[in-house]
């Protein structure tokens, strides 16, 4: 490695000097970190910052006076900046103690200056700065690389341990506890649950950026049936705030108490959001889905129970049909005859004749909670036979 640089003269003998004297620059420098909390809490090893300061300032004066640079300390900016990221050092901490450097460099210069090297070290001035500042770069660009590799790395533990979570139902105290470990959460705190669609999981992970930024412990978890969102709750708080997942097509289990209760509320969030229909842009609860989660459930039993209720309305007119299931499917959402009527644009006593009618089809009243529901389960089985995710009922 070499430098570009040009000293010559003054520059070049005060840079030798310098050279001959690395001891007193890296005391200098230990004695100018030393207030930074990190170094004063001995983050890094005493012998390793003076290791490190000492090959720092031989490139550094190497490169001001334009001299090879060994190899041994030739990778001395890439070789800190990894290794502090490694000792998880902040960034804003170690940018500031490497800035130091040029404070350091500068006064050695000056104390071992003659009154007429003045002008020479004015000229100077600049070729010690880029040396710092390309120091400075190669520590910070090695930094964030090394600080990106361990976040994929701490993301493909905590992967694998809520996966072993899940796989053990929550009932490994081991399982259970390693998770608490790797998302810094109190095992027995409460967590919201979301699963979305394989097919898209940019909401999910927009999400995820979100909550993290606002401080609140997140993890993405990737499987087959899709991605899943786990997100610690705030102390003493039971829901899930209002606007978390704002716009996110997403199913939501329910509030999981303490990490052992996540398989299930994830198993729930799951189920829910296979049942979400392609145009929703908002978070979907069990209580909206769950004619569809019970449909999809109930399988050949679900066939049979709509064959069931639904045999003799099949035996209708088809423009018949069409009329009272349209009817039908806006009453049993809304419950309200004028609000059906204001929906399929007719008078309510039509309404009340085709709900008499599908009731007298159906073999019950739809005005009866128990029999409402019959048929609103019926119906779902029926929808998703139509879409293909059942074989058809006879």
């Amino acid at each position: 490695m070499h430098s570009s640089g040009h000293s010559t003269g003054p520059l070049l003998h005060l840079v030798h000097a310098c050279l001959d004297d690395l001891d007193e620059l890296v005391d200098a420098f230990v004695a100018e970190i030393a207030v930074l909390r990190p170094y004063r809490d001995r983050l890094i090893p005493a012998a390793e910052v003076r290791a490190d300061a000492e090959a720092s300032f031989e490139m550094l004066l190497r490169l001001i006076a334009g001299l090879p640079v060994p190899h041994r300390i030739a990778d001395v900016s890439e070789r800190v900046g990894r290794r502090r990221a490694q000792a998880g050092m902040p960034l804003e901490v170690l940018l500031q103690a490497v800035r130091l450097d040029f404070r350091v460099l500068w006064s050695a210069l000056l104390r071992r200056a003659d009154p007429g090297d003045t002008q020479a070290l004015i000229e100077g001035a600049v070729t010690v700065w880029e040396a710092v500042e390309r120091h400075t770069v190669g520590v910070h660009v090695s930094y964030l690389d090394e600080a990106a590799v361990l976040a994929r790395e701490r993301e493909r533990e905590r992967s694998r341990l809520v996966a072993q979570l899940l796989a053990t139902d929550g009932r490994d105290p081991q399982a259970v506890n390693q998770v608490a470990t790797a998302l810094e959460v109190d095992p027995n705190g409460l967590f919201a649950v979301a699963a979305g669609a394989q097919a898209d999981q940019r909401a999910l992970r927009g999400e995820l950026d979100r909550l993290r930024a606002n401080g609140v412990s997140a993890h993405l978890h990737f499987e087959e049936r899709g991605p899943i969102l786990l997100a610690a709750l705030p102390r003493g708080v039971r829901a899930m705030p209002a606007h978390w997942m704002q716009d996110v097509p997403c199913g939501l289990g329910p509030v999981a108490d303490g990490l052992a209760a996540v398989p299930l509320s994830v198993r729930v969030a799951v189920e829910v959001a296979s049942a979400i229909g392609p145009g929703t842009t908002h978070p979907v609860g069990l209580r909206e889905v769950w004619a569809e989660v019970a449909a999809a459930r109930l399988a050949e039993l679900g066939q049979a129970l709509a064959r069931s209720v639904l045999s003799e309305v099949d035996s209708v007119p088809p423009h018949e049909r069409r009329r009272l299931l349209e009817t039908a499917e806006s009453f049993l959402a809304s419950g309200s005859v004028a609000d059906t009527a204001r929906e399929v644009f007719c008078h309510r006593n039509t309404v009340l004749n085709r709900l008499r009618r599908l009731g007298e089809l159906t073999g019950g009243d739809l005005g009866s909670p128990e029999h409402a529901a019959l048929v609103l389960l019926a119906l779902r089985v029926r929808s998703r036979a139509e879409a293909g995710n059942d074989r058809p009922c006879d």
